[in-house]
C-alpha cells in the first residue's frame, strides 16, 4: 500500500516506531460543524514554571466504503481502521501525528485518550494525545523527513526524536 497522502486518503496520519515499523497510517476524521470539522484541534497550557502541555483532539471515522478526501473509496475497513487506531491509543509515548498544520511529535495515549460512539454503519472516535515530553511546534513533515540519521540537514538544523 503506497504512503497515505493528506487531502487524498486520510485527513491525518499517526506514527510510532513499533506499529508497522514507523510506516504512517491515514485515517479519516468527522467532517461536520464542529470546530475540528476535518481536522484537530489543539490545545496548549503553559505552567507557572514555564512547561509546555499540549493536547491534541481529533474525530476518527470510522465506517466501511467511507469515501476518502478525494471522493475515491477508503482502502480499509472499519474493523481494520479500529485496529490500527488502538494500537495507537495503546502507546504511551513516541507517537507522531501529522496534520495540515504540520507534524506534531513525543505524543503519547496518556490519562483520557478516547470517547467510542458506536453506531451500525459507522463509529465516531473522539481521541485526544498529549505531549510526554519536550514541546515542539508542528514542524513540516518533509523537513522531519531530511532530519534522519542518513538525512541532509545537520545535527544543529534537525528534529531528533
Amino acid at each position: 500500500m503506497p504512503a497515505p497522502a493528506i487531502g487524498k486518503d486520510c485527513h491525518i496520519i499517526l506514527s510510532h516506531p513499533d506499529i508497522d515499523s514507523g510506516a504512517g497510517y491515514g485515517f479519516l476524521l468527522a467532517e461536520d460543524q464542529s470546530i475540528k470539522s476535518g481536522g484537530i484541534q489543539m490545545t496548549r497550557e503553559v505552567d507557572s514554571g514555564g512547561a509546555t502541555r499540549l493536547w491534541l483532539h481529533f474525530d476518527v471515522l470510522l465506517a466501511n466504503r467511507a469515501l476518502n478526501p478525494d471522493g475515491s473509496f477508503r482502502a480499509y475497513t472499519r474493523a481494520q481502521d479500529y485496529a490500527k487506531l488502538c494500537q495507537f491509543l495503546s502507546k504511551r509515548a513516541d507517537v507522531t501525528i501529522t496534520s495540515p498544520a504540520g507534524a506534531v511529535l513525543s505524543l503519547g495515549a496518556v490519562g483520557w485518550t478516547a470517547d467510542e460512539r458506536h453506531l451500525p454503519g459507522s463509529a465516531l472516535i473522539k481521541c485526544q494525545f498529549n505531549n510526554v515530553g519536550v514541546y515542539w511546534p508542528p514542524v513540516d513533515p518533509a523537513v522531519l523527513m531530511l532530519s534522519f540519521w542518513d538525512g541532509s540537514l545537520t545535527w544543529a538544523t534537525s528534529y531528533w526524536r
